[in-house]
């Protein structure tokens, strides 16, 4: 895969993941307040005040997390460079046997190996031990600054819900407008996942549904 086009994969699932985290906390908030304070002031003030502390704690976050994977796989990358200067011959070897376990002829897997080592060493048993590719890595500033500019276009909806809509419909509307924009952060966490659509939109969906409930009877123990 393209370098840039990898990396900015790598941006957009931190967009998606920041936008959910944004729906599901700031929705959590703006039910957990409406549940002690009908108040639309005090809903207002509460959800503005999670939306900022949330951007921020995001953007660190990602900062740090990212940071965390980068520096465990410049660690592995030191690593399987001494292992290619110290033996070369044995990782070429390695090679060879990981190829045939992905159903590859032997014959066929030392010339793949022997091309992969000329072509690309570091990379291909980087690869091959590791799981890491080298054009997956990004920037933990671009991450963070991704996560941070995310996390309140999340909060958007179900703030705007909860503040705008008319009293007697601001629940109802507020949920369909907050089980929307899951279903769709769910289905592209899918698509860049690799992982089931229906599945992992089901998940996100009852994941925010019982955030908001636990937050909104809270509200109401508290206001009892």
């Amino acid at each position: 895969m393209d370098i840039q086009i990898s990396k900015k994969i790598n941006i957009l699932r931190a967009i998606v993941m920041g936008a959910n985290d944004g729906i599901i906390s700031i929705a959590g908030v703006v039910f957990g307040v409406y549940g002690a304070s009908m108040n639309t002031w005090t809903i207002f003030l509460a959800g503005l005040t999670a939306t900022i502390a949330g951007t921020f704690s995001m953007a660190t976050g990602e900062y740090v997390s990212v940071n965390s994977q980068l520096d465990s796989e410049r660690s592995a990358k030191d690593e399987q460079r001494s292992a290619l200067v110290n033996n070369f011959s044995q990782e070429a070897q390695f090679l060879i046997q990981h190829y045939q376990t992905d159903g590859i002829s032997e014959e066929n897997a030392r010339l793949l190996a022997q091309q992969s080592m000329q072509k690309d060493a570091l990379g291909e048993t980087l690869h091959a031990r590791y799981g890491i590719n080298e054009d997956d890595f990004i920037s933990p500033a671009e991450a963070a600054i991704a996560s941070m500019m995310a996390f309140p276009l999340g909060a958007i909806l179900p703030m705007v819900g909860m503040i705008f809509v008319p009293m007697t419909y601001r629940v109802v509307i507020t949920l369909i407008f907050v089980i929307f924009a899951l279903v769709l952060t769910g289905y592209f966490s899918a698509v860049y996942g690799n992982t089931p659509k229906k599945t992992m939109i089901l998940r996100n969906v009852l994941m925010g549904l019982l955030t908001m409930s636990v937050t909104y009877l809270i509200g109401l123990l508290m206001a009892a």
